[in-house]
Order: structure tokens, then sequence, then C-alpha cells
């Protein structure tokens, strides 16, 4: 082969090779911004993953140390025993009633709570020669006292039940009607609570109230004993429903 042959050859493969490094420098920049922005920056999708359904878990997370609830409803029934010759009972009129309870954890889902409960009512005198019902006063106040122990059923939801009992007094203002004004008295009864937020929720109960009024008493029999006479205690047999906001903190 000549000399000029090879020259020839020669410039062929620079410019080859030329024509090489050309085609890599404009490919070579392209694919690194490919490879860095890979995912692209829209990627996950908007809405990607999809949102979690609802969930409990801040009210199972959270145990209230106090709550207090306003409430308002209804107390009904109960008759006052008087042993006079012409009236025997005092009939106490349904009413509208409202107060508040305040309450202490001292074990999970188990509370001390303080009720007060006010009901502004008219009491009657029991008339036994007419048979008639003649009001005395529509201005009575029956406040109850009351210390009582209250226990959450379930604690895994919104929806939370509840029983609850206790003791205390009653205070009855008759405006002098009445020769008493303090008895003992005690409610059993339960509820259900819908909390709307951890610290806030919806609460319903009813109560069984009764309080100790008067005092009587009774005649009794046994065959190994014989009769003799026993005092017993009166109680005006109430009962209430109530339903109010709580909060819990």
């Amino acid at each position: 082969m000549t000399m000029k042959a090879h020259v020839l050859r020669a410039v062929k493969m620079a410019g080859i090779l030329i024509s090489l490094g050309c085609l890599f420098a404009a490919i070579a920049p392209n694919t690194a911004h490919a490879q860095g922005s890979y995912p692209p920056e829209s990627y996950p999708p908007p809405g990607y993953p999809p949102p979690s359904p609802p969930s409990t878990a801040g009210y199972n997370r959270f145990e209230p140390k106090y709550t207090f609830s306003l409430f308002l409803g209804s107390r009904f029934g109960g008759n006052i025993a008087i042993n006079t010759p012409n009236v025997d009972y005092l009939p106490i009129s349904n009413s509208f009633n409202y107060g508040f309870n305040a309450a202490a954890r001292f074990a999970p889902h188990f509370f001390g709570e303080f009720m007060w409960n006010r009901q502004t009512t008219t009491l009657s005198a029991h008339d036994i020669l007419s048979n008639q019902i003649v009001p005395l006063t529509n201005n009575a106040h029956l406040d109850m006292y009351q210390g009582s122990l209250l226990y959450e059923i379930w604690a895994s939801s919104k929806l939370r039940p509840f029983v609850v009992g206790g003791i205390g007094f009653t205070h009855f203002d008759s405006h002098g009607i009445l020769s008493f004004s303090d008895r003992f008295s005690y409610n059993l009864g339960g509820g259900v609570k819908y909390l709307f937020a951890p610290h806030l929720a919806l609460r319903a109960e009813m109560r069984w109230s009764p309080s100790r009024t008067t005092s009587s008493s009774t005649t009794f029999c046994d065959q190994s004993l014989g009769c003799f006479v026993t005092p017993i205690s009166n109680h005006a047999e109430q009962g209430q429903a109530n339903i109010g906001l709580e909060f819990r903190f």
C-alpha cells in the first residue's frame, strides 16, 4: 500500500472518531438530565396514595383526667308522705331541672363525680275528704347534692355507655310548708356519651333518685316474735332524664 493510501485511510478514521465524539457529547447531557430527574417532579401524582379513612386512634389514646358537664332535663314523680287527719301526702309535680357534673379520674375509665341538680316545682296537698289535689306553692326548690362513681363501659369508640351511682342529700326549699329541709338521698342510673372530639362529648342519662322525707311507723308481725311496731323511712321516689355537653380535659 502506498504512502498516499495510508494517509487517506488515517484521515477517514479521524473523521469517523470525531463524528462519534460529537454524537456522544450531544447525547450524554440529555441522558444525564433524564437520569437525574427521575422520578419526575410531579411523581407521585396528586392524590396518591389515597387518604386514610377516619380513625378513632385519637379518641383511644386520650384519657381525660377531669370532666365537666352542663345539663338540663326533667325530674318526675315523687310524693312526700304526711300523717295528718286531712292530708296524707304531698305530690311533687313533674318539672324542668338543670345542673352540672364535675368528675376526676382515679383509674382507667373510672371517675369520681359530684352532681348538683335543681328542680323548681309545685308542691301540692292531697285532701283526704275531697280527694282533690290542692296546690300549695309553685316555687319550691329541690336541690340534689350527690357524690357518685361513674364507669365508662366501652372506651374504644366514640360511643361510650356508662353506669353511675352515688349518695348525698336533697335540700327542700318549701317556703315553710315542710317541717324539714335536708334529707339523705341517693341515685342509680346510666347513659351514653358520644364524643364529637376527644375533648367534647354529648352526654345523655337517666337516674333513679329517691330522697328520704318523713318517718312513720308500721306494725310487723312474726310467728315467733309476735307483733311489734317498727319505724320506717318514707321516700320521695323521683326519676330524672338529662342531656348536656361534657368537656373532657
